[in-house]
């Protein structure tokens, strides 16, 4: 779904996250998130991706929300 690199894409991997109930299936979905983001600030397009999450902040689904404001604090746990 990341592969997509657009907010649909981002809202599917974070909506399947956060009902993650196997601590290796949240590691392994949380990885690619990570990979995503760095794809997106190594083509010079962290405005974007920080608009992305910005969206996603404000979704209807709350573990979307969460999930996404947990990624635009890093360091931060919710």
């Amino acid at each position: 779904m990341l592969e997509r690199r657009d907010l649909i894409g981002l809202r599917a991997v974070l909506a399947a996250l956060s009902r993650a109930e196997e601590w290796w299936t949240a590691d392994q979905l949380d990885g690619e998130v990570f990979g995503y983001q760095s794809w997106m600030i190594a083509d010079d397009r962290t405005d974007e991706f920080v608009d992305q999450l910005v969206r996603l902040a404000a979704d209807q689904d709350r573990g979307v929300r969460d999930e996404a404001l947990r990624l635009s604090r890093p360091g931060e746990q919710p």
